[in-house]
């Protein structure tokens, strides 16, 4: 038996032997059951940071908050504008499927049609991060094996209009701006993002002379919209949809000299997303329609356009019969692919199901299954069951099985470097966890252990893509606990545990054994927040399974709010101006890799009218 289920039975014995409190943990709801469900009644590890966690975090892009509250392990590739490596209890992006405002953003002609806009977003406009651990492709199908990352954008909360902006300056010239408008009545609720950002950017290429340096500079602009529209009291529709341009430099890993001004790339995203709810009686039903495209050059010496298209349509419809909640529908997806001439396309058709019942007050129990049918792979089934307990009503007790799969992506398939026998991957993942709240003390505990395998893992050896005849296991376990002092001070202590290896021997890259982040948040007045974060990685494995030193970083947020949504503040990065290492290996030198930016200093103003 895994050593971490027994650790993990025996802390549930001495919670429920000592805790004396009655308070309940709450009622956020969320969407991991694709309708909203109270978090303290699902059954998968789910984990949500809050609008006031981003905007007093210390970090400056969407993956900088996943690792600080998310326990994530996040890998970059040099400056801002290129794509960071980030991994989920040991599994790495190829495997996580986002979604921003509901809209799937992977560009289906990357690697591992990866999500590649993530660091796109500005943080000043998201509401909230929810993050759904474990496999979840029954209801969101492939590439949702290491789990989900729901990112949901602000609307307004009061009636009428307003004007908020939003400017950002500090280290390697960087600069931010933007703009935000909306409106807001009994029927409406509209928002439009207007944004732009530059950088000149800093030398991540390691280096010890034997190569030139050059700083890798980047410039950023779009804009986003997002509504929400009440036609009737029984019909609701949303209209959403984001455009970015984007270019950026970056130094290459893979060859030798790897820093040169001739390495960059250019980005362009159109996504809208329409959907229509029509609630009847006892049945609800939403019908969604949205197509994405993505262009993208990059260059080095030679220029290579890949341009990518997706349309997807949904229908859900959602009922309660004899108090049991069922959950049914069906989608359609085409890709289309064109890698720098090279055409690629196929058709998907899936039908699921889910259903959620209650057979103790203190038990819900959800089940759930997915069939899809791929142009290219024929018939895939998964499936998945949620438990979870409140028998005391301060203790949460969760546990959840799934399967899921990643079908091979076009350019693994069809590019030079691809392969056309690969195969399917497949994977099944269990996780176990329990949340505490301890009222006397207004602390929380959560703790859990999780398990993902994966078969026929695909490979990139010999400058081909190959079937692996090794497996894929991550395990390990999550500590987080958070615990708050007169109302003014809270802290939290995150520790998640991750192994990993391969039946061939090697180990996973770039996901460190040990991660540790400590953290508070001090508000002495109603108007100054002060918040800082310490990020401690142990030892790890890069991409040639070298051996990476020890990370550390010490980061700092501190604001002042002037009036009622209106504040400045001052940010610094990497505090102790280490020069950490964060990739190296892509080539066959220990001189070829990524090394994270010095100390860092962001001023800025938000101001709203």
């Amino acid at each position: 038996m895994n050593p971490s289920i027994i650790f993990y039975c025996i802390i549930i014995f001495l919670i429920t032997k000592f805790t004396v409190a009655e308070e309940n943990l709450g009622s956020i709801v969320v969407a991991p059951n694709r309708t909203l469900v109270e978090l303290n009644k699902v059954g998968s590890s789910v984990l949500m940071i809050n609008k006031k966690q981003i905007e007093s975090s210390a970090s400056t892009t969407t993956s900088g908050i996943l690792q600080e509250f998310g326990g994530f392990s996040v890998s970059s590739k040099g400056n801002k504008g290129t794509d960071p490596s980030y991994f989920n209890r040991g599994l790495s992006r190829k495997y996580i499927k986002v979604l921003v405002d509901g809209m799937d953003l992977s560009d289906i002609t990357s690697t591992q049609e990866e999500p590649t806009y993530i660091d796109n977003l500005n943080l000043i406009s998201i509401e909230n991060i929810e993050i759904l651990n474990g496999s979840q492709g029954t209801l969101y199908g492939g590439n949702a094996i290491g789990g989900v990352i729901s990112i949901n954008s602000k609307l307004p909360e009061e009636y009428g209009f307003k004007e908020s902006n939003y400017l950002e300056a500090g280290s390697y010239g960087s600069i931010k701006n933007s703009n935000s408008f909306s409106y807001a009545n009994e029927k409406l609720q509209l928002v439009i993002n207007l944004e732009g950002e530059r950088s000149n950017g800093y030398n991540s290429f390691i280096d010890t002379g034997l190569a030139p340096t050059e700083k890798d500079g980047y410039y950023l602009y779009g804009s986003s919209f997002l509504s929400n529209y009440i036609i009737a009291d029984e019909i609701e529709a949303n209209f959403n949809g984001r455009f970015y341009k984007q270019h950026n430099e970056y130094d290459n890993n893979f060859s030798y000299p790897g820093d040169s001004s001739s390495y960059y790339r250019d980005d362009k995203l159109y996504a809208l997303l329409f959907d229509l709810t029509y609630n009847q009686r006892n049945l609800s039903h939403k019908i969604t329609f949205q197509p994405t495209y993505t262009t993208r050059i990059n260059t080095s010496g030679a220029s290579y356009e890949y341009d990518g298209r997706k349309n997807k349509l949904e229908y859900i419809v959602s009922t309660n019969l004899f108090g049991i909640d069922f959950l049914s529908g069906f989608d359609y997806l085409k890709k289309n692919a064109d890698m720098n001439g090279l055409l690629a396309d196929k058709e998907i058709h899936s039908i699921f199901s889910e259903f959620r019942l209650k057979p103790l007050n203190s038990t819900n129990i959800d089940a759930s299954v997915r069939r899809e049918y791929d142009s290219q792979y024929d018939t895939f089934d998964t499936g998945r069951i949620q438990i979870n307990n409140n028998i005391f009503k301060n203790i949460i007790l969760r546990g959840s099985l799934g399967t899921g799969y990643r079908t091979p992506t076009p350019y693994e398939l069809y590019s030079s470097y691809g392969n056309t026998n690969l195969k399917p991957e497949k994977s099944i993942t269990y996780d176990l966890g329990s949340e505490v709240s301890f009222k006397n003390i207004s602390s929380k505990l959560y703790f859990g252990v999780f398990e993902t395998k994966v078969e026929d893992i695909i490979k990139y050896s010999a400058s081909k893509y190959r079937q692996s005849t090794a497996n894929l296991k991550t395990y390990g376990n999550e500590i987080r606990f958070e615990t708050s002092f007169y109302d003014s001070l809270t802290t939290s202590l995150n520790y998640t545990k991750t192994h990993g290896k391969e039946n061939d021997g090697d180990g996973i890259t770039l996901v460190p054994k040990d991660k540790i982040i400590f953290s508070f948040n001090l508000q002495p007045k109603d108007n100054i927040d002060i918040n800082t974060y310490y990020l401690f990685q142990n030892k790890s494995k890069d991409t040639k399974y070298n051996e990476l030193p020890v990370y550390r970083s010490l980061n700092l947020n501190t604001s002042y709010s002037f009036q009622k949504n209106s504040k400045v503040f001052v940010k610094f990065e990497n505090l102790l101006n280490r020069n950490n290492i964060v990739n190296r290996g892509g080539g066959t030198s220990e001189n070829l890799g990524y090394r994270s930016p010095e100390l860092s200093m962001y001023l800025g103003l938000k101001f709203e009218n």
